[in-house]
């Protein structure tokens, strides 16, 4: 790696060294970073359409969310850029949204549960603000 460093500085590439012992997950977060965005973002977009919304709407709708949010995120940070209502602690509402999904679609609804706790996580973080 050493050796070849300064030939793929010189075209741009920024090389970064992963312990052969984190490539997993190193992967992983790759896999986290593109493919499962592309799953909550079709989680959100069947959302729109089992409310009632047309697809090319919806997908207006998800625009400025899709795009904005991870700009947030890498610009600030997870937890700098959480809002919603976990980040404001109301798990009313999460109570009747995970109802809401419930009787919709299952796997959408324990996807949604999945992330209530992840969020949740990162809620805390940002209270005791840490990044």
């Amino acid at each position: 790696m050493n050796l070849l460093r300064p030939a793929f500085e010189a075209i741009g590439a920024r090389p970064v060294g992963i312990d052969a012992a984190a490539k997993t997950v190193y992967h992983a977060a790759s896999v986290f970073a593109s493919n499962y965005l592309v799953t909550v973002l079709d989680a959100a977009l069947r959302a729109y359409a089992a409310a009632g919304i047309p697809e090319e709407v919806a997908r207006e709708l998800a625009r400025p969310l899709a795009s904005e949010t991870p700009a947030n995120v890498l610009r600030t940070g997870p937890a700098a850029a959480l809002s919603g209502p976990v980040a404001r602690g109301d798990f009313a509402t999460v109570a009747r949204q995970h109802e809401a999904l419930a009787a919709w679609d299952a796997p959408t609804a324990q996807l949604y549960d999945a992330l209530v706790d992840a969020t949740t996580l990162l809620a805390a973080r940002k209270r005791r603000g840490e990044a």
